[in-house]
C-alpha cells in the first residue's frame, strides 16, 4: 500500500493546519479568534475521548448533524449517539424491541434538523423517523406505513426545512410539507411495479417524474431548489418535485452522482470518478482535484462540504478526507493509524463542529486519524493474491443498467449482526424493472415461482467444478423473460428486478449452489427455506475493476471453524447506501467452496495492503494482508498458539 506523502507539519488551508498524530485530527493555525463558546465549542473542549464501544475496533459512524450546539451520530448497528453541551459522556439512544416509541433500526445513516427541537433520522433498510421532543419519543415510517418500498434511505438523504423534509430512499424521493402528516411521492417517470399486487406506501400524491427512482445523494438549497445524485446522473427540480431538468454542465455528468452540496453561491457534484463546481447561474464544470505526491486523488468520494474562504469543497472518501490549500491542490489527510488500519481513515461523514470540520470514520469520530488506534502487535502478513481457483462469471446487473455492488450488509451467510435469518445469497438493490442478466452459459432448469411466490429463474451452467453441477438462481423478480428448457449465454437477460415473495424492497437475491448431482429439486424448492448446496456467490464472480476478493478463515484454539465471528478491517467504497462495517464467518447454513474450505469471503475489496482483525476467546488476532485487483487473497485467523 503506497504510503501517504503529506504527514503532520504540512501546509495550511484557511484557519486549518494539516492534521498532527495527537489525540486531536485539527489543530489552530496559530492563535484561534475569540468566540463564544456558549455558541461555537471548540472541538477539544467539547468532544469526550471516544464512543463507547464493547469491541475493540471503534464505532462505524455513518452520520453526524448538530442541532441547538447538541453533536448527533448515527452509526452502524450501535444506534445514535447524542452529546450535550458540556457533557463528557455520551448519551446512546437505540431501538427498542416492542416500544414504538424509540428509534426503529440502529443502523442510522442519515441525520437532519427541522424547527424548534424537531430530529429526523434515517436508516439502512427500515424507513424513518421524526422526534419532536428532542430525541425521547419517536414517531416511525417502516414496513407498516411503507410497504416493501421505500425502506432504504440513501446515506446523507435527509433534508428539513422548517416544517418540510425530504427523503432520498432506494425508491424514489419523499416529500411532507407538514412535518410527516401527509407525503408526496415521487417515482420513476417509466415506473415498473415490482409485485404481483399494490401495496400501501402512505402516499397521499404520487408523481411520476423521476429519470430513475434509486436515489444515492441529496441537498436542498435555501430557495427550495431540489437536487438529487443517482444512477443516472444528477437532476434538479424548481418546483417541488413535479418535474425534473439536468443542469446545465460544460461537460456531462455521467454514471453514479455520490455526493451533492449546494450552498448560496457554489454547486459540488461528485460521481464515482469526477468533482464538478459551478456557480449559481454558472453552468457546472469539471473540477481538477490535484492531491501532490498522488496521481490521483486517493479513495472514492462519499461525501462532500463547503470550506468558507474557499471555492473548493472538503472531499470525505473512503482513503481519507480531502481538504484544499488556498492554491486548490489538496492535503490528503491519511495518517498512521489509516495506514495500519485502514477503517480509520475511511471517511463517512463530516461537520464543521464550531471553526473545526470533524468526521465520522468506520472507527469513530475524526481523532482516529491522528493515530489513537493502535492496534498492536504488529500483525504477521496472512496472505496475497493467487488465480481464482474456479472461472470468474459477468455480473448479473450490468454497471450500465443499474446498481452493480453487492449489498455490503447482508452478505452471503451474514445474520447483519444477528438481526436477520442466516443468508443464503447476495442482493443487488436496484429499481424495479432492471434487467437482470445471466452470469454464465446454462440451461434454465426452473422459471416460475419459488419460496414465498417469488418470481424465480434457475440455471444449471455448462461449466463443472470436478465432478459437481454448478447452479445460478435468481429471485424476486417482477417479470420473468426465459422459460424451463431454455438455452442462455453469458449476459443475456432473464428477468426485471422486483419485490415478489419474501422482499422487502426491490431487489435481486443471486445464489451460486455446488451441488453433487443435477436434479433442480434440491436447488430450487419452494418448501426448503435453506438450500442444502449454497455457496458463497463471491467466489464465483467477477469482482468490480480495481478490486479482488478476501476468503479466509476464522479457527478457534483446536483449529476448528468458529461461527459468528467479526472480521474487521476491510473497506469498501460502494454501496455506501449498505455499507460494509465488518463480514461474518459462517454458521451452521452457510457451506464453503470445495476448493477454498473457506468460513468467509468477500468480494470487491480495492486492491491494497489491509490489518483484518476478529476476535478469538477474548483476544484480538491481527493479520496483514495483500488484496490484488481480480485475484483471491486467502487468509486464516487463528490464536496466536497455533501460529
Amino acid at each position: 500500500m503506497r504510503q501517504n506523502r503529506n504527514r503532520a507539519g504540512a501546509r495550511c488551508w484557511g484557519a486549518i493546519c494539516g492534521m498532527a498524530p495527537v489525540a486531536l485530527t485539527l489543530m489552530a493555525c496559530g492563535t484561534a479568534p475569540a468566540r463564544d463558546t456558549d455558541t461555537v465549542r471548540p472541538v477539544e473542549a467539547s468532544l469526550p475521548p471516544a464512543l463507547p464501544d464493547s469491541t475493540p475496533f471503534g464505532v462505524h459512524v455513518l452520520a453526524l448533524g448538530q442541532q441547538n450546539n447538541q453533536l448527533w451520530v448515527g452509526t452502524y448497528g450501535k444506534g445514535i449517539f447524542r452529546l450535550r453541551p458540556r457533557a463528557r459522556q455520551w448519551e446512546q439512544i437505540t431501538a427498542r424491541e416492542n416500544d414504538s416509541t424509540s428509534i426503529s433500526w440502529d443502523f442510522v445513516n442519515s441525520l437532519a434538523f427541522g424547527k424548534d427541537s424537531t430530529v429526523w433520522y434515517g436508516t439502512v433498510g427500515n424507513g424513518w423517523g421524526r422526534s419532536t421532543d428532542g430525541g425521547r419519543t419517536w414517531r416511525n415510517w417502516t414496513y407498516s406505513q411503507l410497504g416493501p418500498e421505500w425502506q432504504y434511505v440513501a446515506a446523507d438523504g435527509i433534508r428539513a426545512r422548517g416544517d418540510t423534509v425530504y427523503i432520498a430512499t432506494a425508491d424514489g424521493l419523499r416529500i411532507s410539507f407538514d412535518a410527516g402528516n401527509t407525503w408526496r411521492c415521487i417515482k420513476a417517470e417509466s415506473r415498473v411495479e415490482g409485485g404481483a399486487t399494490a401495496r400501501p406506501d402512505g402516499c397521499a400524491e404520487r408523481i411520476h417524474s423521476l429519470p430513475t427512482e434509486y436515489l444515492l445523494s441529496l441537498d436542498v438549497s435555501s430557495t427550495g431548489t431540489i437536487w438529487v445524485g443517482h444512477l443516472r446522473g444528477l437532476s434538479v427540480s424548481t418546483d417541488r418535485g413535479q418535474t425534473w431538468s439536468t443542469p446545465e454542465s460544460k461537460q456531462p455528468i455521467q454514471g453514479r452522482v455520490r455526493a451533492v452540496a449546494v450552498t448560496d453561491s457554489t454547486r459540488y457534484v461528485a460521481t464515482e470518478t469526477e468533482y464538478f463546481r459551478g456557480g449559481l447561474k454558472a453552468p457546472l464544470d469539471t473540477m481538477v482535484v490535484r492531491a501532490p505526491g498522488w496521481p490521483a486523488l486517493p479513495g472514492m468520494p462519499r461525501t462532500l462540504m463547503s470550506n468558507p474562504g474557499l471555492p473548493w469543497p472538503l472531499i470525505g472518501t473512503s482513503f481519507g478526507l480531502a481538504a484544499p490549500e488556498p492554491a486548490g491542490d489538496y492535503h490528503i489527510h491519511y495518517l498512521p493509524a489509516g495506514e495500519r488500519y485502514r477503517p480509520a481513515a475511511d471517511v463517512w461523514a463530516m461537520l464543521w463542529w464550531g471553526y473545526w470540520p470533524i468526521s465520522g470514520t468506520g472507527t469513530g469520530l475524526n481523532r482516529y486519524l491522528a493515530g489513537e488506534f493502535q492496534p498492536t502487535p504488529p500483525a504477521p502478513l496472512g496472505g496475497r493474491g493467487e488465480a481464482p481457483r474456479n472461472p470468474l462469471y459477468t455480473r448479473p446487473i450490468a454497471p450500465a443498467d443499474g446498481n452493480p455492488y453487492i449489498d455490503n450488509t447482508y452478505r452471503y451467510g451474514s445474520t447483519m449482526g444477528g438481526n436477520f435469518q442466516q443468508h443464503q445469497g447476495v442482493e443487488f438493490n436496484n429499481p424495479a424493472g432492471t434487467p437482470v442478466r445471466a452470469i454464465a452459459a446454462g440451461r434454465v432448469v426452473f422459471a416460475g415461482k419459488a419460496e414465498a411466490g417469488a418470481n424465480t429463474v434457475a440455471i444449471l451452467h455448462d461449466e463443472r467444478l470436478g465432478s459437481d453441477y454448478v447452479f445460478s438462481t435468481y429471485y424476486h423478480n417482477a417479470s420473468l423473460s426465459v422459460s424451463a428448457g431454455q438455452r442462455v449465454t453469458p449476459g443475456q437477460v432473464i428477468a426485471q428486478v422486483g419485490n415478489t415473495g419474501r422482499a422487502t424492497n426491490d431487489h435481486l437475491h443471486l445464489e451460486v449452489h455446488v451441488a453433487p448431482e443435477a436434479d433442480s429439486s434440491k436447488i430450487v424448492n419452494p418448501e426448503e427455506r435453506y438450500p442444502p448446496y449454497t455457496v458463497n456467490p463471491q467466489l464465483f464472480l467477477q469482482p468490480m475493476p480495481g478490486t479482488g476478493i478476501v476468503a479466509g478463515r476464522v479457527l478457534d484454539a483446536a483449529g476448528q471453524p468458529i461461527a459468528g465471528a467479526r472480521v474487521y478491517g476491510l473497506v469498501q467504497p460502494y454501496p455506501e447506501e449498505t455499507p460494509l462495517s465488518f463480514v461474518e464467518t459462517y454458521r451452521d447454513r452457510a457451506h464453503a467452496h470445495p476448493l477454498y474450505n473457506e468460513n468467509f469471503a468477500i468480494g470487491d475489496v480495492p486492491a491494497g495492503e489491509y490489518m483484518i482483525g476478529t476476535e478469538i476467546g477474548g483476544s484480538v488476532v491481527w493479520r496483514r494482508i495483500v488484496v490484488e485487483a481480480g485475484r483471491v487473497t486467502f487468509v486464516e485467523l487463528r490464536p496466536a498458539a497455533m501460529q
